[in-house]
């Protein structure tokens, strides 16, 4: 059993009663008599998908509902141990909803597959999150090491956990993730990012790499009996996995201390065209367009100019001024550039090769900074140590890393090498 305390049995059936109560108007579609009429739209901000049916009229309650909820530890009622009774019915509960959700027929709406996976959160959670209350009985020392956690609370070490409670976490797991893998879930941002977090508190970061290319080019379903699927572009700028998550799912392998999946969390995010695409819109796509309308700013301020002035004709005047305004913008704008590119204090165990173009550099700048968390990770934390790491892991990474035109620990760079 395990020796975290926790709230009230009336808080622990929270999970299973009230909280599903609270979510009553979702409990009450129903999902197995569902027509093509009740099909809706699945959106977001960045990803949308619309049936050829018919729109859906969002409910009220959206907001509520695609947030993950979150369980309330209660400070006013005195902590009780989580029995596996109570831990047998909340996880039961958790796989009706989901069973219900798999077992439908039609597409599910985004609001039913995020409450799905609102349910494993919070089961989550209850089985490997401490509450605040035992952190503060650990002791100032504990307290202190969980500050950076914005919840309040701690992960257990799954070792540390009993065998059933590990079992239930293997099984939350592999729930999880076959409400992503089936195939009528549209995976939306919102989707992603809950089902990221489930594994993170799970410690169960091996199904994100390919989660992340189901995101990606995961046929789209069609309304339909049966239901039709069509391909999807893999490389539009709406199909790149967000920075965030991305970051979240390469900690949680990190945490795990599996390489290779954090490896393959790199490669199925950073590296990816829609990733490289989704930056340049966001990053660069302004900088490019004040770039090509600076020629004809730059015109029309020196066709003004000309006007001020008597010492030479209008048509050389503007010429002048012309050449002048681009010149001086276009040379700033290059070293603003170089700057901007090869800016390096970021950098800590992995910098770039001799030879890899500033472009490139500037667009995989995230990949490079993922690979030196990892190198960062798995070497020494002591600088004075660098470079007398070994084994079939580190030259594993070394190599993986010059395979990208990266090198680890240069030694020009190093501390005492300058």
């Amino acid at each position: 059993m395990s020796k975290r305390v926790l709230r009230t049995r009336a808080d622990v059936c929270q999970l299973c009663n009230s909280g599903l109560a609270r979510q009553n108007p979702l409990r009450q579609l129903q999902w197995s008599q569902r027509t093509s009429s009740t099909i809706g739209r699945i959106s977001t901000s960045r990803r949308s998908y619309v049936p050829k049916s018919q729109k859906l009229i969002r409910p009220s309650h959206t907001s509520e509902v695609s947030s993950p909820r979150r369980i309330s530890t209660g400070h006013d009622h005195p902590k009780a141990q989580l029995s596996q009774s109570e831990l047998a019915r909340c996880w039961e509960e958790v796989r009706t909803t989901c069973n219900l959700l798999l077992s439908s027929e039609g597409i599910p709406l985004e609001e039913q597959t995020i409450h799905a996976l609102n349910e494993c959160n919070s089961l989550a959670e209850l089985l490997v999150l401490e509450p605040p209350s035992l952190i503060k009985k650990h002791g100032a020392a504990s307290a202190l090491l969980s500050l950076d956690d914005s919840s309040g609370a701690k992960k257990i070490p799954l070792q540390k956990l009993p065998v059933v409670t590990q079992r239930t976490v293997d099984d939350l797991s592999q729930l999880a993730y076959s409400i992503i893998k089936h195939p009528p879930v549209f995976i939306t941002p919102d989707i992603l990012e809950l089902y990221v977090k489930i594994q993170a508190n799970l410690s169960r970061p091996q199904t994100l790499p390919e989660v992340f290319n189901l995101y990606t080019d995961k046929p789209l379903p069609r309304e339909g009996t049966p239901i039709r699927y069509s391909r999807q572009n893999p490389n539009k700028v709406a199909n790149a996995v967000p920075v965030a998550v991305a970051d979240r799912a390469l900690q949680a392998a990190i945490d795990s201390k599996q390489l290779v999946v954090a490896m393959d969390i790199v490669q199925s995010t950073y590296t990816t065209t829609a990733f490289h695409r989704a930056k340049f819109v966001r990053k660069g796509l302004l900088p490019a367009t004040a770039a090509a309308a600076a020629p004809i700013a730059a015109y029309a301020v020196a066709s003004q100019l000309a006007l001020l002035q008597t010492t030479m004709e209008s048509t050389m005047a503007t010429n002048v001024a012309f050449a002048g305004i681009l010149a001086y913008v276009f040379f700033t704008g290059t070293i603003g550039v170089v700057a901007v590119t090869t800016a390096n204090d970021q950098m800590d165990r992995v910098t770039w090769a001799p030879g890899i173009p500033l472009r490139e550099r500037w667009m995989r700048e995230e990949e490079r900074a993922a690979i030196d968390k990892i190198a960062g990770s798995w070497g020494f934390r002591e600088t004075w140590r660098r470079g007398e790491e070994e084994g079939e892991d580190w030259d594993a990474l070394r190599e993986w890393i010059g395979r990208k035109g990266l090198i680890l620990d240069r030694v020009s760079l190093m501390e005492g090498m300058e």
